[in-house]
């Protein structure tokens, strides 16, 4: 139980992170009250997190001893994986969604539509490209590392 305990308080620890950093965003963003308190609530979880990881790794040295690095990386590329799998779907979903709103395409004396230039924004396709080797990279690690 110790030994799934230290990697599982690491693995939410790194979540948190990120629940943390998105908040931050929506927070400067929007500008939201609520958004602040979840930013506050979050970096507490995590302050809370890290006094456990320490005081496990103060008085049960040998569970850090005893983890290895394998355990916690194959887990990481799966949740890496599926949360820019996320970030992509969303970018296209997003995108296909203005491109068949009326404002973002006009009709060509051919009668076909010819979309403008502003369907696809310039952050959206460097996040979406720019992201691509970093998720082939953590899904191969992580599909190969499932069944080998």
């Amino acid at each position: 139980m110790k030994d799934l305990f230290f990697p599982g308080l690491l693995i939410f620890l790194q979540l948190s992170i990120l629940v943390n950093i998105q908040l931050l965003i929506t927070y400067f963003s929007s500008g939201r009250k609520r958004s602040l308190k979840g930013v506050y609530t979050a970096a507490a979880v995590n302050f809370v997190t890290g006094i456990l990881l320490f005081s496990i790794m103060i008085f049960a040295p040998d569970v850090v001893s005893r983890f290895e690095l394998q355990s916690m990386t194959v887990p990481e590329s799966g949740l890496l994986f599926c949360l820019l799998v996320f970030i992509k779907t969303r970018i296209a979903l997003r995108v296909f969604k203005r491109a068949k709103d009326p404002d973002y395409y006009d009709i060509s004396f051919f009668g076909k539509k010819v979309y403008r230039l502003n369907v696809v924004k310039k952050s959206e396709l460097a996040v979406f490209l720019l992201s691509m080797p970093v998720t082939l990279i953590a899904g191969a690690y992580f599909v190969v590392n499932i069944f080998v």
